[in-house]
């Protein structure tokens, strides 16, 4: 939050060190880090932070994002600190702030559910797009690996309110919406 070091954090690793001989100075984004080859080297940025930046996001804006984990930030001007530790405060590529909430389980909980049915992409799509809004009632929790957020490292996914008659189609729903779901939660989380 204020472009430096935290030496009571570093004392924790050790409190004898002098950690100003130890850690590189803090660069600011526009700064830079020296050169290489005729080309000046940036201080670097995070994959979620290039894409604010590469997507040009404003104070408000925020992102979904699906990969094998599920992200959602925002940029902001001043420093986030959640005390529950479900939104990760970061600096952006710009000097402003991204808070950010991050799941594991994101496309990975639709990738295996894909597997159990023994369809490919396009037929899991063609499943899921054929579900009922609500998946008839079968609902997914797709805590898969544990989750990060809400912080449950020993959880695992819960399928619920199966019945004698549910479909291929509901399952496919099923995941998606849970993951859908998460990814709402966390968008929550942002807002708080």
């Amino acid at each position: 939050a204020e472009g430096s070091y935290r030496p009571d954090v570093l004392a924790i690793i050790d409190k004898d060190r002098d950690w100003s001989t130890v850690v590189p100075r803090v660069l600011g984004p526009r700064e830079a880090a020296g050169e290489w080859r005729g080309a000046v080297v940036g201080p670097g940025t995070g994959d979620n932070m290039a894409t604010a930046l590469g997507l040009g996001l404003r104070p408000g804006d925020a992102v979904v994002s699906f990969g094998t984990s599920m992200t959602a930030f925002a940029v902001s001007e001043s420093a986030v600190a959640d005390p529950t530790g479900a939104v990760a405060g970061f600096a952006d590529a710009t000097g402003r702030f991204l808070p950010l909430v991050c799941t594991l389980n994101g496309s990975k909980v639709v990738e295996a559910v894909r597997r159990l049915l023994g369809v490919d992409h396009a037929a899991f799509d063609e499943l899921a797009l054929a579900g009922p809004s609500g998946a008839g009632g079968l609902v997914l929790l797709p805590y898969f690996d544990g989750e990060r957020t809400p912080n449950l490292p020993d959880a695992t996914g819960t399928l619920a309110g199966l019945r004698t008659d549910v479909t291929r189609e509901q399952l496919a729903r099923a995941a998606v919406e849970g993951v859908v779901c998460s990814a709402l939660d966390a968008l929550d989380a942002l807002r708080r």
